[in-house]
Protein backbone atom coordinates (compact mmCIF):
# COMPACT_ATOMS: atom_id res chain seq x y z
CA UNK A 1 0.00 0.00 0.00
CA UNK A 2 1.73 3.22 -1.02
CA UNK A 3 1.74 6.37 1.06
CA UNK A 4 -0.56 8.38 -1.23
CA UNK A 5 -3.37 5.83 -1.18
CA UNK A 6 -2.98 5.37 2.59
CA UNK A 7 -3.28 9.11 3.10
CA UNK A 8 -6.27 9.17 0.77
CA UNK A 9 -7.92 6.36 2.76
CA UNK A 10 -7.22 8.15 6.03
CA UNK A 11 -8.73 11.44 4.83
CA UNK A 12 -11.74 9.62 3.39
CA UNK A 13 -12.37 7.76 6.66
CA UNK A 14 -12.00 10.94 8.72
CA UNK A 15 -14.38 12.89 6.47
CA UNK A 16 -16.81 9.97 6.49
CA UNK A 17 -16.88 9.66 10.28
CA UNK A 18 -17.43 13.37 10.65
CA UNK A 19 -20.24 13.25 8.08
CA UNK A 20 -21.92 10.39 9.95
CA UNK A 21 -22.04 12.25 13.28
CA UNK A 22 -22.63 15.82 12.09
CA UNK A 23 -26.43 16.01 12.48
CA UNK A 24 -26.25 14.28 15.87
CA UNK A 25 -23.82 16.88 17.18
CA UNK A 26 -25.89 19.84 15.98
CA UNK A 27 -29.07 18.39 17.49
CA UNK A 28 -27.38 17.60 20.81
CA UNK A 29 -25.79 21.01 21.20
CA UNK A 30 -29.00 22.78 20.19
CA UNK A 31 -30.90 20.96 22.95
CA UNK A 32 -28.10 21.61 25.42
CA UNK A 33 -28.04 25.34 24.59
CA UNK A 34 -31.79 25.59 25.13
CA UNK A 35 -31.64 23.81 28.49
CA UNK A 36 -28.88 26.13 29.70
CA UNK A 37 -30.95 29.13 28.68
CA UNK A 38 -34.30 28.00 30.09
CA UNK A 39 -33.51 25.93 33.24
CA UNK A 40 -32.45 28.02 36.27
CA UNK A 41 -29.36 26.95 38.27
CA UNK A 42 -30.94 27.55 41.67
CA UNK A 43 -33.32 24.66 40.91
CA UNK A 44 -30.27 22.43 40.70
CA UNK A 45 -29.12 23.12 44.24
CA UNK A 46 -32.60 22.59 45.68
CA UNK A 47 -32.73 19.16 44.11
CA UNK A 48 -29.09 18.01 44.48
CA UNK A 49 -28.27 18.94 48.07
CA UNK A 50 -27.35 15.46 49.37
CA UNK A 51 -26.24 12.06 48.11
CA UNK A 52 -29.56 10.23 48.56
CA UNK A 53 -30.72 8.04 45.63
CA UNK A 54 -33.42 10.59 44.76
CA UNK A 55 -30.91 13.42 44.70
CA UNK A 56 -28.51 11.37 42.53
CA UNK A 57 -31.35 10.44 40.16
CA UNK A 58 -32.26 14.10 39.77
CA UNK A 59 -28.59 15.04 39.30
CA UNK A 60 -28.35 12.37 36.59
CA UNK A 61 -31.47 13.69 34.90
CA UNK A 62 -30.20 17.29 34.90
CA UNK A 63 -26.83 16.12 33.64
CA UNK A 64 -28.42 14.14 30.84
CA UNK A 65 -30.42 17.12 29.58
CA UNK A 66 -27.60 19.65 29.91
CA UNK A 67 -25.34 17.55 27.78
CA UNK A 68 -21.85 18.72 27.11
CA UNK A 69 -18.35 17.60 26.41
CA UNK A 70 -16.43 16.29 29.39
CA UNK A 71 -14.56 19.59 29.91
CA UNK A 72 -17.75 21.63 29.96
CA UNK A 73 -19.40 18.98 32.16
CA UNK A 74 -16.55 19.20 34.68
CA UNK A 75 -16.92 22.98 34.79
CA UNK A 76 -20.71 22.82 35.23
CA UNK A 77 -20.38 20.10 37.83
CA UNK A 78 -17.98 22.26 39.83
CA UNK A 79 -20.28 25.27 39.59
CA UNK A 80 -23.28 23.32 40.95
CA UNK A 81 -21.01 21.90 43.68
CA UNK A 82 -19.84 25.40 44.67
CA UNK A 83 -23.46 26.55 44.68
CA UNK A 84 -24.41 23.95 47.26
CA UNK A 85 -24.90 20.61 45.51
CA UNK A 86 -23.43 17.55 47.25
CA UNK A 87 -20.08 16.48 45.70
CA UNK A 88 -21.44 13.02 44.83
CA UNK A 89 -24.50 14.57 43.20
CA UNK A 90 -22.20 16.95 41.31
CA UNK A 91 -20.23 13.92 40.05
CA UNK A 92 -23.45 12.12 39.08
CA UNK A 93 -24.33 15.25 37.14
CA UNK A 94 -20.95 15.23 35.38
CA UNK A 95 -21.10 11.52 34.50
CA UNK A 96 -24.62 11.93 33.12
CA UNK A 97 -23.65 15.07 31.21
CA UNK A 98 -21.00 13.12 29.32
CA UNK A 99 -22.44 9.59 29.18
CA UNK A 100 -26.24 9.83 29.28
CA UNK A 101 -26.58 12.58 26.73
CA UNK A 102 -28.75 12.67 23.66
CA UNK A 103 -26.11 13.40 21.07
CA UNK A 104 -23.94 10.54 22.31
CA UNK A 105 -26.88 8.18 21.80
CA UNK A 106 -27.38 9.44 18.26
CA UNK A 107 -23.70 9.19 17.39
CA UNK A 108 -23.42 5.69 18.89
CA UNK A 109 -26.48 4.57 16.95
CA UNK A 110 -25.16 5.89 13.65
CA UNK A 111 -21.69 4.34 14.07
CA UNK A 112 -22.12 1.27 16.30
CA UNK A 113 -25.77 0.18 16.39
CA UNK A 114 -28.61 0.19 18.91
CA UNK A 115 -27.09 -2.37 21.28
CA UNK A 116 -24.37 0.12 22.17
CA UNK A 117 -26.94 2.84 22.80
CA UNK A 118 -28.85 0.65 25.26
CA UNK A 119 -25.64 -0.57 26.95
CA UNK A 120 -24.19 2.95 27.15
CA UNK A 121 -27.29 4.30 28.91
CA UNK A 122 -27.77 1.29 31.23
CA UNK A 123 -24.04 1.43 31.98
CA UNK A 124 -24.16 5.19 32.59
CA UNK A 125 -26.72 4.63 35.35
CA UNK A 126 -24.63 1.81 36.82
CA UNK A 127 -21.53 4.02 36.62
CA UNK A 128 -23.26 6.66 38.74
CA UNK A 129 -24.37 4.04 41.31
CA UNK A 130 -20.88 2.51 41.64
CA UNK A 131 -19.23 5.95 41.82
CA UNK A 132 -21.66 6.97 44.57
CA UNK A 133 -20.90 3.79 46.56
CA UNK A 134 -17.14 4.30 46.19
CA UNK A 135 -17.51 7.94 47.24
CA UNK A 136 -19.35 6.77 50.37
CA UNK A 137 -16.69 4.17 51.21
CA UNK A 138 -13.49 5.91 50.26
CA UNK A 139 -13.91 9.53 49.47
CA UNK A 140 -13.23 12.34 51.87
CA UNK A 141 -16.58 14.10 51.38
CA UNK A 142 -15.71 16.28 54.37
CA UNK A 143 -12.55 17.40 52.57
CA UNK A 144 -14.72 18.46 49.63
CA UNK A 145 -17.03 20.33 51.99
CA UNK A 146 -14.08 22.18 53.53
CA UNK A 147 -12.84 23.00 50.06
CA UNK A 148 -16.23 24.47 49.20
CA UNK A 149 -16.28 26.64 52.32
CA UNK A 150 -12.84 27.95 51.37
CA UNK A 151 -13.79 28.66 47.76
CA UNK A 152 -17.43 29.50 48.22
CA UNK A 153 -18.48 31.87 45.48
CA UNK A 154 -20.80 34.69 46.33
CA UNK A 155 -24.09 32.82 45.91
CA UNK A 156 -25.31 34.84 43.00
CA UNK A 157 -29.05 34.96 42.58
CA UNK A 158 -30.14 33.73 39.19
CA UNK A 159 -31.00 36.25 36.59
CA UNK A 160 -34.59 35.97 35.44
CA UNK A 161 -35.04 32.84 33.37
CA UNK A 162 -36.62 33.81 30.03
CA UNK A 163 -39.87 32.26 28.85
CA UNK A 164 -39.77 29.67 26.07
CA UNK A 165 -41.51 32.06 23.69
CA UNK A 166 -39.13 35.00 24.16
CA UNK A 167 -36.72 35.93 21.40
CA UNK A 168 -34.13 36.95 24.00
CA UNK A 169 -34.27 33.44 25.47
CA UNK A 170 -33.64 31.83 22.12
CA UNK A 171 -30.82 34.25 21.39
CA UNK A 172 -29.29 33.13 24.67
CA UNK A 173 -29.81 29.49 23.67
CA UNK A 174 -28.16 30.20 20.31
CA UNK A 175 -25.23 31.90 22.04
CA UNK A 176 -24.84 28.83 24.32
CA UNK A 177 -24.93 26.60 21.24
CA UNK A 178 -22.13 28.57 19.59
CA UNK A 179 -20.12 28.70 22.81
CA UNK A 180 -20.38 24.92 23.34
CA UNK A 181 -19.20 24.34 19.78
CA UNK A 182 -16.32 26.76 20.10
CA UNK A 183 -15.20 25.08 23.31
CA UNK A 184 -15.12 21.55 22.05
CA UNK A 185 -14.90 21.44 18.27
CA UNK A 186 -11.15 20.85 18.64
CA UNK A 187 -11.77 17.79 20.82
CA UNK A 188 -14.23 16.35 18.37
CA UNK A 189 -11.93 17.08 15.45
CA UNK A 190 -8.99 15.44 17.24
CA UNK A 191 -11.16 12.44 18.12
CA UNK A 192 -12.32 11.90 14.57
CA UNK A 193 -8.84 12.46 13.11
CA UNK A 194 -7.16 10.10 15.59
CA UNK A 195 -9.84 7.47 15.02
CA UNK A 196 -9.60 7.76 11.25
CA UNK A 197 -5.83 7.47 11.39
CA UNK A 198 -5.94 4.47 13.75
CA UNK A 199 -8.46 2.64 11.57
CA UNK A 200 -6.20 2.95 8.56
CA UNK A 201 -2.69 2.89 10.11
CA UNK A 202 -2.77 0.51 13.09
CA UNK A 203 -2.83 -3.15 12.10
CA UNK A 204 -5.57 -5.34 13.59
CA UNK A 205 -3.06 -7.68 15.21
CA UNK A 206 -1.79 -4.85 17.42
CA UNK A 207 -5.28 -4.37 18.88
CA UNK A 208 -5.83 -8.11 19.08
CA UNK A 209 -2.64 -8.51 21.11
CA UNK A 210 -3.56 -5.58 23.39
CA UNK A 211 -7.08 -6.92 23.93
CA UNK A 212 -6.13 -10.63 24.15
CA UNK A 213 -8.42 -11.23 21.21
CA UNK A 214 -8.18 -14.25 18.94
CA UNK A 215 -9.95 -12.53 16.06
CA UNK A 216 -13.62 -12.14 15.19
CA UNK A 217 -14.69 -15.77 15.19
CA UNK A 218 -13.30 -16.71 18.59
CA UNK A 219 -15.50 -16.56 21.64
CA UNK A 220 -14.71 -14.11 24.42
CA UNK A 221 -13.20 -15.54 27.60
CA UNK A 222 -13.90 -14.25 31.10
CA UNK A 223 -10.24 -13.26 31.42
CA UNK A 224 -10.48 -11.21 28.23
CA UNK A 225 -13.65 -9.49 29.50
CA UNK A 226 -11.89 -8.49 32.72
CA UNK A 227 -8.66 -7.41 31.02
CA UNK A 228 -10.49 -5.37 28.37
CA UNK A 229 -12.65 -3.60 30.94
CA UNK A 230 -9.43 -2.66 32.77
CA UNK A 231 -7.50 -1.65 29.63
CA UNK A 232 -10.34 0.23 27.89
CA UNK A 233 -10.28 3.37 30.06
CA UNK A 234 -6.46 3.40 30.00
CA UNK A 235 -6.45 3.51 26.18
CA UNK A 236 -8.86 6.46 26.52
CA UNK A 237 -6.52 8.20 28.99
CA UNK A 238 -3.78 8.39 26.37
CA UNK A 239 -6.05 9.11 23.40
CA UNK A 240 -7.27 12.45 24.88
CA UNK A 241 -10.76 12.48 23.47
CA UNK A 242 -14.04 13.91 24.64
CA UNK A 243 -17.15 11.77 25.03
CA UNK A 244 -18.67 12.17 21.58
CA UNK A 245 -15.27 12.36 19.92
CA UNK A 246 -14.27 8.93 21.17
CA UNK A 247 -17.20 7.00 19.70
CA UNK A 248 -15.52 6.73 16.27
CA UNK A 249 -12.42 5.43 18.04
CA UNK A 250 -14.51 2.97 20.09
CA UNK A 251 -15.96 1.71 16.81
CA UNK A 252 -12.44 1.21 15.48
CA UNK A 253 -11.37 -0.65 18.65
CA UNK A 254 -14.47 -2.85 18.67
CA UNK A 255 -13.65 -3.64 15.11
CA UNK A 256 -10.07 -4.43 16.12
CA UNK A 257 -11.11 -7.00 18.71
CA UNK A 258 -11.87 -5.19 21.99
CA UNK A 259 -14.79 -6.78 23.87
CA UNK A 260 -18.20 -5.13 24.09
CA UNK A 261 -17.59 -4.14 27.73
CA UNK A 262 -14.06 -2.97 26.92
CA UNK A 263 -15.43 -0.63 24.24
CA UNK A 264 -17.95 0.75 26.75
CA UNK A 265 -15.32 1.22 29.45
CA UNK A 266 -13.25 3.04 26.82
CA UNK A 267 -16.14 5.41 26.03
CA UNK A 268 -16.56 6.18 29.75
CA UNK A 269 -12.82 6.84 29.98
CA UNK A 270 -13.16 10.38 28.63
CA UNK A 271 -13.71 11.51 32.24
CA UNK A 272 -10.14 10.53 33.19
CA UNK A 273 -8.11 11.61 30.16
CA UNK A 274 -4.96 13.49 31.16
CA UNK A 275 -6.33 17.00 30.42
CA UNK A 276 -9.42 16.18 32.53
CA UNK A 277 -7.27 15.04 35.47
CA UNK A 278 -5.42 18.35 35.21
CA UNK A 279 -8.77 20.17 35.27
CA UNK A 280 -9.77 18.28 38.46
CA UNK A 281 -6.44 19.15 39.99
CA UNK A 282 -7.04 22.82 39.25
CA UNK A 283 -10.53 22.61 40.79
CA UNK A 284 -10.03 20.33 43.77
CA UNK A 285 -6.29 20.14 44.50
CA UNK A 286 -3.90 17.26 43.79
CA UNK A 287 -4.98 14.80 46.48
CA UNK A 288 -8.72 15.00 45.87
CA UNK A 289 -8.14 14.95 42.10
CA UNK A 290 -6.12 11.74 42.43
CA UNK A 291 -8.83 10.17 44.61
CA UNK A 292 -11.46 11.14 42.03
CA UNK A 293 -9.41 9.72 39.18
CA UNK A 294 -9.01 6.35 40.94
CA UNK A 295 -12.68 6.13 41.95
CA UNK A 296 -13.84 6.95 38.41
CA UNK A 297 -11.42 4.44 36.87
CA UNK A 298 -12.58 1.59 39.14
CA UNK A 299 -16.23 2.47 38.48
CA UNK A 300 -15.66 2.47 34.69
CA UNK A 301 -13.89 -0.89 34.64
CA UNK A 302 -16.51 -2.56 36.86
CA UNK A 303 -19.36 -1.09 34.81
CA UNK A 304 -17.88 -2.25 31.50
CA UNK A 305 -17.38 -5.76 32.89
CA UNK A 306 -20.88 -6.06 34.42
CA UNK A 307 -22.66 -4.79 31.30
CA UNK A 308 -20.54 -7.17 29.19
CA UNK A 309 -21.65 -10.12 31.36
CA UNK A 310 -25.32 -9.12 31.17
CA UNK A 311 -25.31 -8.53 27.41
CA UNK A 312 -23.33 -11.70 26.70
CA UNK A 313 -25.76 -13.74 28.81
CA UNK A 314 -28.68 -12.19 26.94
CA UNK A 315 -27.04 -12.78 23.57
CA UNK A 316 -27.29 -9.07 22.74
CA UNK A 317 -23.66 -8.35 21.96
CA UNK A 318 -23.46 -7.19 18.33
CA UNK A 319 -21.08 -8.88 15.94
CA UNK A 320 -17.94 -6.77 15.63
CA UNK A 321 -17.96 -7.23 11.86
CA UNK A 322 -21.26 -5.30 11.85
CA UNK A 323 -19.26 -2.26 12.97
CA UNK A 324 -16.59 -2.41 10.31
CA UNK A 325 -15.49 1.20 10.04
CA UNK A 326 -12.91 0.30 7.41
CA UNK A 327 -15.47 -0.84 4.85
CA UNK A 328 -18.30 1.52 5.77
CA UNK A 329 -19.98 3.43 2.98
CA UNK A 330 -20.08 6.88 4.44
CA UNK A 331 -21.53 8.98 1.68
CA UNK A 332 -24.80 8.05 0.04
CA UNK A 333 -28.28 9.49 -0.36
CA UNK A 334 -29.52 7.94 2.87
CA UNK A 335 -31.11 9.30 6.04
CA UNK A 336 -27.74 10.75 7.16
CA UNK A 337 -27.68 12.99 4.09
CA UNK A 338 -31.15 14.44 4.73
CA UNK A 339 -30.62 14.81 8.48
CA UNK A 340 -27.33 16.61 7.86
CA UNK A 341 -29.09 18.92 5.42
CA UNK A 342 -31.78 19.82 7.96
CA UNK A 343 -29.49 20.18 10.96
CA UNK A 344 -26.72 22.09 9.20
CA UNK A 345 -29.42 24.61 8.24
CA UNK A 346 -30.56 24.69 11.87
CA UNK A 347 -26.96 25.17 13.04
CA UNK A 348 -26.47 28.08 10.63
CA UNK A 349 -29.74 29.61 11.86
CA UNK A 350 -28.63 29.39 15.49
CA UNK A 351 -25.25 30.84 14.59
CA UNK A 352 -26.92 33.83 12.87
CA UNK A 353 -29.22 34.28 15.86
CA UNK A 354 -26.24 34.33 18.21
CA UNK A 355 -24.50 36.93 15.99
CA UNK A 356 -27.61 39.05 16.31
CA UNK A 357 -27.42 38.75 20.11
CA UNK A 358 -23.78 39.88 19.95
CA UNK A 359 -24.49 42.94 17.81
CA UNK A 360 -27.36 43.93 20.09
CA UNK A 361 -25.03 43.53 23.07
CA UNK A 362 -22.42 45.79 21.48
CA UNK A 363 -25.02 48.42 20.61
CA UNK A 364 -26.35 48.39 24.16
CA UNK A 365 -22.85 48.96 25.51
CA UNK A 366 -22.31 51.97 23.27
CA UNK A 367 -25.51 53.72 24.23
Amino acid sequence: MDLISTLGDTLYTIAGMFWKILWALVLGFAISGAVQAFVPKRRMVQVMGDDSPASLARAGFFGAISSSCSYAAAAMSRSVFLRGAHITAALAFMIAATNLVIELGFVLWSLMGWQFVVAEFAGGVLLIVITALLMKIAAPTSAFARLRDAQSEERDGDAEVPSLTSLAGWRQAAANFVMDWSMIWKDIAIGVIVAGALVVWVPDDFWQALFLSGGADQSVSLLQMIENALVGPLVAVVSFVCSVGNVPLAAALFNGGITFGGALAFIYGDLIVIPMLLVYRQYYGTRLAATLGVILYIAMAVTGFVIDLIFSAGGWVPDSSAVDVGTMTFFSLDYTFWLNLVFVALGIGLWLLSRQAETEGHCAHHH
